[in-house]
């Protein structure tokens, strides 16, 4: 049967997001996309809804591509295909297409993630040209001790956004980008102590993600990272705090020194010259 798509943005928001949860059912890491949660995902990514594309099979939708795009570079923020569709060449001629029409924007460069405990994943994006840049990780720890006596400063997440940009590293995957932590809104909250700096999400629930972690560069190697981090844990005690498989792998040693315990679920970031 002809396999087609259609811009994603032909679409109502309650239909794609119904699409996306029906497409990642069985994956390993299942997910449930509401209106609401999808909004925020095209906000904070850039998501690009006349480029992204609802991928058809005959005349039923079996899959969904969202790409972001900021300048020359274009990411694939996810690719879902329905469990009966899957496994039948559907993801290759849906990254085929969608690698000729980021070529014909002018795009230079498309990126994406990819769960490393994910193999078949893997194999598909290596076999139409990409190649992995570094492995990203997350952490999580439990309840820890809240014994710091250092102050917090709150600061607006949008100044907390334009330092990652000037003294974050160049390369930051994309969602830990200066750019996305811009469109980071409250209940998220960002703080900082001299010259290190964090955004959490909402610290009124009862599990907090570490959304970004700064270090101005003259402060590095002073252990600046685990003061704020400490002083976070008195400040929100009693909770579970995660670190989401987005971190590059060269940054573990931050959570790692304040006893967070490294997730199970890692992945690749990984990239496509066009």
């Amino acid at each position: 049967m002809t396999l087609s798509s259609k811009p994603a943005s032909e679409y109502s928001i309650s239909a794609l997001a119904d699409l996306m949860t029906r497409s990642f059912e069985g994956y390993i890491v299942p997910i449930h996309i509401t209106e609401p949660v999808l909004h925020t995902m095209l906000r904070r990514d850039g998501i690009d809804l006349t480029a992204s594309r609802v991928l058809i099979k005959g005349t039923e939708a079996i899959g969904i591509a969202m790409i972001a795009r900021r300048g020359w570079t274009s990411r694939l923020a996810a690719m879902g295909i329905t469990s009966n569709a899957r496994a039948s060449g559907v993801g290759t001629w849906a990254m085929t297409q969608l690698i000729e029409e980021a070529k014909a924007r002018g795009e230079k460069e498309m990126l994406l993630e990819v769960i490393e405990q994910n193999p078949a994943g893997v194999k598909l994006y290596e076999k139409v040209g990409f190649t992995k840049i570094r492995r990203l990780v997350g952490y999580k720890l439990e309840n820890p001790p809240s014994d710091s006596k250092h102050e917090l400063e709150e600061i607006d997440i949008r100044e907390l956004a334009r330092q990652v940009a000037y003294h974050g590293i160049q390369d930051l995957p994309w969602q830990l980008s200066g750019a996305t932590i811009m469109q980071h809104t409250p209940p998220s909250c960002a703080f900082r102590i001299n010259d290190a700096y964090c955004l959490i999400s909402n610290p009124e629930a009862t599990d907090i993600a570490i959304q970004s972690i700064l270090v101005k560069a003259r402060s590095r190697g002073a252990g600046l990272s685990e003061v704020l981090m400490r002083a976070l844990f008195a400040k929100f005690p009693g909770k579970t705090w995660h670190v989401s498989p987005i971190y590059p792998e060269e940054m573990g040693f931050i959570f790692e020194h304040i006893g967070m315990e490294r997730e199970p679920i890692s992945q690749w970031q990984m990239s496509r010259k066009l």
